[in-house]
């Protein structure tokens, strides 16, 4: 049995979230002296996986503080497992003498609720709320998934975390349970947020996700949703996915989703709304027209270096393009900016070709104005001639727009 095995063996009575929460760790065995700061890996309502810079004794009991939180439980050493490395750590299992939701996780996975006096609501840990400079009663949020691909998905909730906020999702359905981690990409006050997933887009989680929505279309069951904040993250430090992944991701199959999800921020609540329900009947509100048009690039490369060069359109729409062309590398997010006859506009990188594939040196666009103009005159002019918007193809699925 490997050490994450034997984790989750001292904690598996109920259901597992993969959180980091920073906890004081003090030995109550005065002949075993032991304090020392750590974070979780893994925490349920029976205990929770840690990893420790010395190692414990097992069995011996230990207070367990969050002490942001003044709030503090006790527990006991169920496993030690050596992990070495220089200097050496060890993951260690804690059982929690008295289980509960002693994390404080609001809406927590329904077989945490084992407690039967709920603790008091001023000593719970704020993880799923935002903090707050007073003690006041804090609004318990409620989800619902209206939308989900491979890479992304869009929750409706009152209260929803800022973006750039890392989380983590649990998607229970059918006494089935998928685990996800995410970042919040575009943030709608009183209405939802937009969430890309983060976890490395590995094939297993890409996988999981498929399963997950094959289970959704099949049952027609609502989920039952939990969203946590990601603790464990250092300040000014955002969970950002690889962009090399994002783009051999993007070159394998679309998904308008994760597209639109991407350009939020450059859009009105509004925009995002009517496109995101148009997207549920299958529709684009802006479609896409195949156009090759010569136009001009400026802006700075990932080594820092100038760009200015003149490239092609492949396909264009009101607020983006499909550009091909490209000397340098970009990464998603980049800003641009694209000349051609007498207007000038700031474009945003939604989608990059990877590497060694057929989109390689193209890059897709989404304008950071959400009033924008700059296509504007083509697209009047194609619709007087009479052109149809093209069909989506297999190398335009990541352009943004």
């Amino acid at each position: 049995m490997g050490p994450s095995e034997k984790t989750q063996h001292a904690i598996r009575r109920s259901t597992r979230l993969p959180l980091e929460v920073p906890v004081l760790v003090t030995s109550l065995n005065a002949a075993v002296p032991y304090s020392e700061q750590c974070n979780t890996t893994l925490v349920n309502a029976h205990g929770c996986g840690l990893i420790v810079p010395r190692e414990l004794a097992h069995g011996i009991q230990v207070r367990l503080e969050i002490v942001s939180a003044k709030r503090h439980t006790t527990a006991r050493v169920a496993e030690v497992v050596p992990l070495g490395g220089d200097p050496e750590t060890w993951l260690v299992g804690l059982e929690l003498e008295v289980p509960g939701n002693f994390w404080g996780i609001e809406y927590a996975p329904t077989d945490w609720k084992i407690e039967e006096i709920p603790p008091p609501a001023a000593e719970q840990p704020r993880l799923d709320h935002e903090p707050s400079a007073t003690a006041k009663p804090t609004r318990l949020r409620r989800w619902r998934l209206t939308d989900i691909s491979a890479g992304a998905c869009y929750l409706e909730t009152a209260a929803p975390f800022p973006t750039d906020t890392p989380v983590v999702l649990s998607i229970r359905e059918s006494n089935a349970e998928c685990l996800l981690e995410g970042v919040v990409r575009v943030s709608h006050p009183q209405t939802g947020m937009g969430v890309e997933f983060t976890e490395g887009q590995t094939h297993d989680q890409r996988a999981r996700v498929g399963e997950l929505i094959g289970r959704l279309v099949s049952n027609r069951e609502v989920p039952r949703i939990f969203v946590g904040r990601k603790e464990g993250l250092k300040e000014n430090q955002h969970a950002t996915p690889n962009p090399r992944s994002h783009a051999e991701r993007d070159a394998e199959a679309p998904d308008p989703l994760l597209d639109l999800v991407r350009s939020g921020p450059s859009l009105s609540a509004e925009q995002f709304l009517n496109d995101l329900r148009a997207q549920r009947l299958g529709k684009r509100r802006d479609p896409r027209i195949d156009l090759a048009l010569p136009v001009l690039l400026t802006g700075t490369d990932v080594s820092g270096r100038p760009l200015d060069q003149r490239v092609m359109t492949v396909n264009i729409s009101r607020r983006g393009a499909l550009l091909d062309g490209i000397h340098g590398m970009l990464k998603l997010g980049d800003k641009i900016s694209l000349s051609r006859l007498h207007k000038k506009e700031e474009f945003r990188v939604a989608w990059v070709g990877g590497e060694d594939t057929a989109a390689a040196g193209q890059i897709g666009v989404a304008a950071v104005g959400p009033n924008t103009s700059f296509w504007d005159e083509v697209l009047e002019a194609t619709a007087q001639s009479g052109l149809e918007a093209a069909s989506l193809r297999g190398n335009d699925g990541g352009t943004g727009h």
